[in-house]
């Protein structure tokens, strides 16, 4: 069978609802080229379409997948993508209407029947997609029971059937790694301005499952389980990446890469072995990292950590079970910046039981310890999410629209807070930390290296968010 996959084009201000977008980065939607080389490995044909990335309009997806002539489509989605999503499948069943269409992704994993309500979806597929599509694609080809396909979501007469859950995928070395060869140009895919050294960058993900219980966080389509890949598996995606596609630097983009540090001594002792060495940036947790294990990230090209603060106030983090204490988040920071790697803070203002006064706490605290970057987003009860579902508990949560759940849009408001206090502290935020001659010199700085050109333009495009000039959706 011919199968197209695609990644529904969104711009960036769709993405971020305003100028801030532009210093935003886009990466690969690994998720769709994973699912492309399991279908390619059973034998189909397989062509993928990245509709964000190339800076598409869903007429240009449609007339690409009318020239291709697919016998399925499948379409990846997240949440703020989703009527995105929608306008590619119409598009593409206005101009091949007995075509199969399949969705797939956590924010289909988390609402997966309601799905099914747009004539335009035929198949909702839910949690780990690479097993259920490929059988689909077997039972479609052979005019089999669908009800066998477990992670399935169909219609029948009489409404919408759910299939029981599929297992998760146990061994992840079973998987063959992403179609790179199918990405037309990887220069299409670059981190922010400020979380690279060289180009191009690949970001892999070496991990499924988080075991963290934080409430913001949705666990339905990779669940709570953590399943790691070897260090072997990882170094050979490495490998292909470096020698086979010249990449230059990886990000590795786990929720949090540094669980089980003997794992990463032992990959870079790997990649030692074969002459591979590189610049690599990853996401890391406040409680999962040491003096030694930073050091030898360090030694072993780690210029750049992610780590998830959310909150200045201990109570908040208590609230969102983040467990983790400020002591913690200020002696790491201060170990990373004392090694010489340098460190992004995200937080998320508006958290239920949050206050003017907490949000205060919260810029002090990052104002206080020596991070490089932030990522500051508004609160966001995601669909499969503990908070969504508590969400009327403490405040007012927005629904109906999920083209404005994208962390940057006030969509849940905390009782006694409103959209105007969220919006405006979350400028505040953002011009407070970075308006400073430390951060300022930083940036100023690395304009002068090889990228210096393509990151100053995106910063400069950004320049009116964090000056407090530019519009904004719900302003």
């Amino acid at each position: 069978m011919k199968i197209l996959l695609i990644y529904p084009p969104i711009t960036l201000w769709e993405r971020y609802s305003s100028d801030i977008g532009h210093s935003g980065g886009r990466q690969i939607p690994l998720g769709v080229y994973y699912l492309a080389s399991a279908v390619r490995k059973a034998g189909h044909e397989v062509r993928v379409i990245d509709g964000e990335a190339r800076q598409m309009t869903v007429a240009d997806v449609g007339r690409e997948a009318l020239a291709f002539g697919p016998d399925l489509v499948g379409i990846s989605s997240t949440t703020v993508a989703f009527h995105r999503a929608l306008e590619t499948a119409r598009t593409i069943k206005a101009g091949l209407p007995d075509i199969p269409t399949v969705i797939g992704g956590a924010h289909v994993t988390a609402v997966r029947e309601a799905v099914l309500e747009f004539p335009e979806i035929d198949f909702a597929v839910f949690g780990e997609g690479e097993e259920t599509l490929t059988e689909l694609l077997d039972v479609l080809d052979a005019g089999g029971d669908l009800a066998t396909v477990k992670g399935l979501a169909f219609r029948n007469g009489q409404g919408c059937r759910s299939t029981p859950n599929r297992p998760f995928i146990a061994t992840l070395d079973s998987l063959p790694f992403p179609a790179y060869d199918l990405i037309s140009d990887l220069r299409l895919y670059n981190p922010p301005p400020a979380n690279y050294k060289r180009l191009p960058v690949a970001n892999i993900i070496t991990s499924r499952g988080c075991p963290n219980q934080c409430t913001f966080c949705g666990h339905s389509a990779f669940g709570r389980t953590l399943r790691q890949r070897s260090p072997e598996n990882i170094a050979d995606e490495i490998e292909l990446l470096y020698r086979r596609h010249q990449v230059r630097e990886i990000a590795f983009v786990d929720d949090t890469f540094t669980i089980g540090t003997g794992r990463i001594f032992e990959l870079f002792r790997i990649l030692r072995s074969r002459n591979i060495r590189f610049p690599w940036t990853c996401m890391s947790r406040i409680n999962t990292v040491d003096e030694d294990a930073l050091r030898f990230m360090k030694e072993s090209g780690c210029w750049h950590i992610s780590f998830g603060i959310e909150s200045g106030n201990e109570t908040i983090l208590r609230t969102i079970r983040k467990m983790i204490s400020l002591e913690a988040a200020r002696a790491v920071v201060e170990t990373c910046h004392r090694l010489g790697i340098l460190t992004k803070g995200f937080f998320i203002v508006g958290h239920p039981g949050e206050t003017e006064e907490t949000i205060e706490e919260t810029i002090r605290f990052a104002l206080s310890i020596p991070l490089d970057d932030i990522i500051v987003t508004l609160n966001t009860p995601l669909p499969g999410t503990e908070q969504h579902r508590s969400a009327h508990e403490f405040g007012e949560l927005l629904q109906g629209d999920w083209t404005k759940f994208n962390m940057w849009n006030p969509v849940f408001i905390p009782a006694g807070l409103t959209q105007g206090t969220l919006i405006k502290k979350h400028k505040e935020f953002y011009r407070r930390f970075y308006l400073r001659p430390r951060i300022v010199g930083r940036y100023a700085a690395s304009f002068f290296s090889k990228t210096g050109p393509r990151r100053a333009l995106s910063l400069i495009q950004s320049l009116p968010f964090l000056l407090g000039h530019g519009k904004r959706q719900m302003d």
